[in-house]
């Protein structure tokens, strides 16, 4: 079996991550919420980070 990519593993602890916010605002948690969303920003940036990289690196490919 083959090993998630990293992208995967981002993708996943987004998802949750989006998943835990819903249910920590919608049981009133304040500060859980803004610390899961916390989270979920910066799993969000590294997401656009890695995505952005690796456009950059097949761009420098195709010119050669």
């Amino acid at each position: 079996m083959d090993q998630p990519s990293k992208m995967e593993n981002l993708q996943f602890a987004q998802g949750i991550l989006r998943e835990l916010r819903q249910k920590a605002e919608a049981d009133g948690e304040k500060l859980l919420t803004y610390l899961i969303d916390m989270a979920y920003l910066e799993t969000s940036d590294r997401i656009r980070a890695h995505w952005i990289g690796s456009h950059e690196t097949e761009s420098r490919r195709a010119k050669g």
